[in-house]
């Protein structure tokens, strides 16, 4: 097939509608459907394709696990993707009929999967497979808290007091499915404190603030239904709504976040169902949206009638000394659902978050979680209660606050001094996260394997992107090492930016113009 003459017409296209690889993907349906491309036909590789397109690698790799997904194509390791236009009927063994002589197969359960699951399992073939990694490598990947902030000392000594106590069987049968009373009262005076009256009934609390993506897209999602996301987003989120059957569009955002623009033209064409968004520290970008920006966006909704689900994982970290008010605490029409979490200042193994929705909504996400695990465990919200009933999170909040700070100061000041010729980004006000690019025609990807054998690694950027991503990318968490861990870990991407410069600039003669830098 001439995969140039079929391709390349549809990328010269700017066709806004519908993502590159989309696109790309119908295309190569349609020659498999046309017999362009026969049965058992080996595709290009994903490599040779895209540079026979100028395409990043990872859009030629979506549309191939579309086509997966779609049981069009089919993958050997080793070997290459396949064409599987038809597939031969299996022959099933009838438990009513006499067995003849040959032996019962075990069970093929590739083929038993959900179409949800095949979509999910295509998604998360996109992440980088975890390899194996020395003990002193040093990690920016993972978005979870240092473990040396761990309140360990003080839940020893609640455990011990509410094991002695008449509290102590609460923490041993099943709370209320809604969660436990007292936990949801320390949650509603947390709440207040951020500027949102919630009544008792209209929290849920969850195992996980995961669980609450889960549930709200469980509850108002259906096959096809559209969500709006900001793009790049959460990984997890566009998986979970993937699962659902729903059709995930983005929504670029600049400086102060979604772009009102953007969003109000697809608003305008599409019927959403619903817009999820990270207005503070947002995961991976570490935006913040302007309090403008979001009585603007509130009003978007309530003009087109969208619901928001507000994922507020990581409000709290907020080193800028000007916390920023919800759009829950905004919200004047009831389009909030607002999701938050102490996992990510706290400690993340305790699985708890909550829900804040109104009434009606929050008696079927109710419903829905009963069905997923009729109630949180009770061991975990009564320990957290007493916790926040002390007042030692307050405390505790100051103290990572100041600590986490001086470790962004530290890896912007990294950056800044050993690799300003290869990094640029923008510094967040808070969170966990560090949006960094590279060079034009810089790939993280590519980048990746010169940092890990020099000891470091990070997330590749296109794992966020709905659309076709920015393979130049990278998200760095900062809050996991000390400060003389991130200048060292700074200090080895650098060696590794520099090594893949020189080798970008002799197999392609061309590059960005490496220089001596203070690393050496």
């Amino acid at each position: 097939m001439d995969w140039l003459g079929e391709l390349e017409p549809i990328i010269r296209h700017k066709d806004r509608r519908s993502p590159l690889y989309l696109r790309i993907t119908e295309r190569i349906r349609a020659c498999i459907e046309a017999g362009r491309l026969t049965d058992n036909e080996k595709l290009l590789p994903d490599r040779e394709l895209a540079k026979l397109l100028n395409l990043d690698r990872s859009t030629i790799a979506r549309a191939y696990d579309q086509l997966s997904v779609e049981g069009l194509v089919y993958s050997h390791v080793g070997r290459g993707t396949f064409v599987q236009k038809s597939s031969q009927p299996r022959a099933r063994y009838d438990k009513h009929t006499p067995a003849n002589d040959e032996p019962i197969g075990e069970m093929v359960w590739g083929d038993k999967y959900s179409r949800a699951s095949q979509s999910v399992a295509s998604i998360v073939n996109r992440q980088v497979p975890s390899s194996a990694q020395n003990e002193d490598c040093i990690s920016f990947a993972a978005g979870s808290p240092t473990e040396e902030f761990f309140p360990q000392n003080e839940f020893r000594q609640i455990v011990e007091e509410l094991l002695s106590s008449a509290s102590a069987q609460e923490m041993f049968g099943y709370s209320e499915p809604e969660g436990q009373p007292e936990l949801r009262k320390q949650v509603q005076t947390y709440l207040r404190k951020q500027g949102i009256e919630a009544k008792s009934d209209e929290i849920l609390i969850l195992s996980g603030s995961q669980q609450g993506i889960d549930l709200v897209a469980r509850t108002l999602l259906n096959p096809d239904d559209v969500v709006l996301m900001e793009d790049p987003s959460y990984f997890w989120a566009l998986c979970n709504f993937t699962a659902t059957g729903a059709r995930c569009l983005p929504i670029s955002m600049d400086d102060e976040g979604l772009r009102l623009d953007l969003l109000e033209s697809i608003a305008s064409r599409v019927d959403a169902k619903l817009l999820y968004t990270m207005p503070s520290f947002q995961n991976p970008t570490g935006i913040t949206m302007s309090e403008s920006r979001r009585k603007k966006v509130l009003e978007l909704a309530a003009k087109f009638q969208i619901p928001i689900l507000e994922d507020n994982f990581v409000g709290d970290l907020d080193y800028s000394g000007f916390p920023r008010r919800s759009l829950k605490s905004l919200d004047e029409n009831g389009c909030v659902i607002y999701q938050g979490t102490l996992s990510k200042a706290l400690c993340p193994g305790l699985r708890l978050g909550w829900l804040v929705a109104p009434a009606p909504v929050m008696s079927r996400l109710r419903l829905a979680k009963r069905t997923c695990d009729l109630s949180t465990n009770s061991m975990g919200q009564v320990i957290l209660a007493e916790y926040l009933n002390k007042g030692l999170y307050e405390s505790h909040l100051s103290m990572v606050q100041e600590e986490y700070g001086r470790r962004l100061d530290t890896i912007c000041s990294a950056i800044d001094g050993l690799a300003a010729q290869w990094i640029s980004y923008r510094r967040p006000d808070g969170g966990m996260f560090l949006w960094a690019t590279l060079p034009p025609g810089y790939s993280a990807r590519e980048l990746l394997s010169y940092a890990e054998r020099e000891g470091v690694t990070y997330s590749p950027g296109d794992v966020f992107h709905i659309s076709s991503g920015r393979s130049e990318c990278l998200r760095l968490t900062f809050i996991q090492q000390t400060p003389e861990l991130i200048q060292e870990g700074i200090r080895r991407l650098a060696k590794a930016l520099k090594a893949y410069g020189n080798n970008r600039k002799r197999t392609r003669g061309e590059g960005f113009r490496v220089t001596e830098s203070t690393f050496i």
